[in-house]
């Protein structure tokens, strides 16, 4: 199958993002026996837009989107957060002779006042959208013709290659990395009572205060340098919904903290997740880590080994596919598979 996948692949950047969820599900479809063809919208834009003013290069993305998709002739186009992609783009997509199967893959949660209008305009068009939300929550975004369903952050095995519970030489006991504490305080307040309960803990919390935020290699390298990883997600009521920090943080080796709320206690046990309620049980929870770390590198290494397992990115991009081609879906997804909607 031929497949182009349109999304930020931030040539820009120069690599800073090559853990980018875009990029795995790309190897997923790949290494699934696929051809994939990448197709970076804003840098399209960047480069269609350099000699003229503000978002003029947006209309030339799109139309270099038709053009490549009329020489492609891909069976799947799959969106993920190409909000530079038009509806009347994608209408045009959808004219084409054979036309291809639309799908949107949203990695923002619901509870973002941006994201549900985002989700409604491409249910306009795309056939299917998948989002790393589960639930009920979905059904609002369901139509007769438009479905939509929830998929995990995929962790990979060339990305995600390090193995933290294998080590005891890291100079951290905990790791959290946000991007700023300006969007999201509650979470700033979190980390910083949680350093306020246990003072005797090396934690390495990036974007709070003065600590800015890390990317590419030296985020990797933070990893490294922690047994333990916070998952402190802007919201951890919301069912099965996490950044893409869960499978960083997991899928290199790191024993990690959930909150309990969050509901993947439905799918891993205590033995490969530790899940807390609030900062004292948290607190309670990382001194006992830091002070028995056989059992930390115990559950972090069955984490890690039922992560990759259950949610890597073969996994991932299979169910889009099937899902997205009204397939009968495969039996061995460990996540809610409900499609809502059509």
């Amino acid at each position: 199958m031929r497949i182009a996948i349109v999304g930020n692949f931030n040539e820009r950047k120069a690599g800073a993002n090559f853990y980018a969820t875009v990029r795995k599900l790309m190897n997923g479809f790949i290494r699934n026996g696929h051809f994939v063809m990448p197709f970076s919208d804003r840098d399209v834009a960047r480069e269609a837009g350099r000699l003229g003013i503000g978002r003029v290069g947006d209309g030339g993305a799109n139309r270099r989107l038709v053009q490549l998709c009329r020489s492609f002739r891909p069976d799947l186009v799959l969106l993920v957060h190409a909000d530079i992609i038009s509806n009347d783009t994608l209408r045009e997509l959808k004219t084409l002779k054979p036309a291809p199967v639309l799908a949107v893959v949203n990695l923002d949660p619901l509870f973002e006042a941006v994201n549900p209008p985002r989700v409604r305009r491409f249910a306009e068009v795309a056939d299917i959208t998948f989002i790393t939300t589960a639930g009920q929550p979905l059904t609002e975004f369901a139509t007769r013709r438009h479905r939509i369903a929830f998929i995990p952050n995929p962790a990979d095995r060339s990305l995600e290659a390090m193995e933290g519970f294998a080590r005891t030489d890291q100079a951290f006991d905990l790791l959290c990395s946000i991007i700023s504490e300006k969007g999201t305080p509650q979470r700033a307040a979190f980390m910083r009572a949680l350093q306020a309960a246990v003072p005797e803990a090396r934690c390495d919390f990036y974007g709070l205060d003065n600590h800015a935020p890390v990317f590419g290699a030296a985020y990797f390298d933070a990893i490294s340098g922690a047994r333990m990883g916070l998952n402190l997600s802007r919201g951890d009521d919301h069912y099965l919904y996490s950044s893409d920090r869960i499978a960083q943080y997991v899928g290199n080796g790191l024993l990690v903290f959930v909150a309990r709320s969050s509901g993947y206690g439905d799918i891993f046990s205590e033995r490969e997740l530790v899940f807390y309620d609030g900062v004292p049980d948290l607190a309670e929870k990382l001194r006992y880590f830091i002070a028995h770390d056989d059992e930390r590198r115990a559950i972090a290494e069955a984490g890690h080994a039922k992560y990759h397992a259950i949610f890597n990115e073969r996994l991932v991009a299979r169910f889009i596919e099937e899902a997205a081609f009204g397939r009968k879906l495969s039996p061995d997804y460990a996540w809610p598979t409900t499609i809502y909607g059509g």
